[in-house]
């Protein structure tokens, strides 16, 4: 079996670093956003460019967070897209906010400019951009088409380390959110998140808002009213260990992608490849399209290789987001990619002979 994640090859001395900084940590006698949190945050900002970075327990918390220190809540609406993973509408919903869905590109799946500027009203105060798969949204193109005054939330979940004419994901908005969920491109130990802005004044808000509203100076003394959205110390430690052998990883990664562009160009009209809009591209994930996506996936785990589908239902048309009263058809190319799009495996520790494997394997679909 070809697996589509494998985390015992991503990390083979996961025990040994693990029990090494858990015994660090416990005689440091530092357990939650202590000396290591910190440590990483000057090591993103200094990774991305960020000219502030906070570290939280997870993405989703990080995209809530920058919400409310932009000020959104009841009474707002927030742009974002119809297909996504389903943080970026639930963390507008979650400060009180209503998400407002428009359509994305058919080609790199990420939200269209076009659908956002029908979609932006009165009550509009934020859009968010999401980063998909192995693909940029068009950040300058999204920006034309935002008035002033609208913050641009840039969920960069699955793009750390890739970059748009220079500048890194994360950093092309107003705020910028990373997640460090195990499978994700910079993985942790457990789940975390991190908020990234050149906005030092908002980067503040988020630092009190994640730990009850406390500054880090005085204890006890809470200036707003905030959450338990610590990141802790021992995952902290591991990202850093995880930055030092990224660049590496990631290069490897992006070969393995590129070989699949070549391995797969025969099938133009039976497979789309997705439009990255980006050079400096991380493939977190290789996604194709295909019609006969379920026969596809069935044929080739018959040969032993595991795919995913990722989002297999446009966000409108999620059960949590039926208040809302979307029907089907109203966003044709979110639901277009929900029976189409493919997940196939793409992690570091892929050989070539695995890769030629999945290769041969999705050409004989049509032999």
């Amino acid at each position: 079996m070809i697996a589509f994640y494998d985390y015992q090859r991503r990390h083979p001395q996961a025990k040994a670093d693990l029990l090494r900084i858990i015994r660090e940590r416990g005689a440091s006698a530092e357990f939650i956003l202590k000396t290591a949190s910190a440590e990483l945050e000057e090591a993103l900002c200094r990774g991305t460019g960020a000219a502030h970075a906070v570290c939280v327990s997870s993405a989703t918390s990080a995209m809530m967070l920058a919400m409310k220190a932009l000020g959104i809540g009841p009474g707002d609406e927030v742009v974002t897209p119809a297909f996504s993973y389903i943080a970026s509408a639930s963390a507008v919903a979650m400060v009180g906010a209503t998400p407002v869905f428009a359509d994305v590109d058919e080609a790199s799946f990420t939200l269209d400019p076009a659908a956002l500027a029908a979609r932006l009203g009165a009550r509009s105060k934020a859009v968010v951009a999401v980063h998909l798969c192995s693909a940029l949204a068009d950040m300058p193109a999204l920006r034309r088409q935002m008035p002033k005054g609208l913050a641009l939330v840039e969920d960069s979940a699955t793009s750390f380390g890739a970059k748009l004419d220079g500048v890194a994901a994360g950093c092309l908005g107003d705020v910028g959110v990373y997640s460090f969920f195990p499978a994700k491109p910079l993985g942790g130990i457990g789940d975390g998140g991190a908020v990234v802005s050149a906005d030092g004044a908002l980067a503040d808000t988020v630092r009190m808002l994640r730990n009850h509203g406390q500054d880090g100076k005085t204890r006890f003394t809470h200036h707003l009213l905030g959450f338990n959205s610590r990141m802790d110390e021992i995952n902290a430690r591991w990202l850093q260990q995880g930055l030092l052998g990224y660049p590496l990883e990631l290069a490897r990664k992006q070969a393995i992608a590129l070989r699949y562009d070549e391995g797969l160009a025969r099938l133009e009209g039976r497979v789309a490849l997705q439009q990255r809009n980006t050079q400096d591209f991380v493939p977190h994930a290789y996604v194709i399209r295909c019609a006969e996506r379920d026969a596809l996936a069935a044929h080739l785990l018959a040969r032993g290789i595991e795919t995913r589908v990722h989002f297999s239902q446009a966000l409108p048309l999620q059960p949590a987001f039926a208040h809302l009263g979307h029907r089907p058809g109203d966003f044709p190319v979110a639901e277009k990619l929900a029976r189409e799009t493919l997940a196939i495996p793409l992690h570091a520790q892929l050989s070539d002979a695995e890769v030629a494997q999945i290769l041969q394997a999705i050409n004989g679909f049509w032999q």
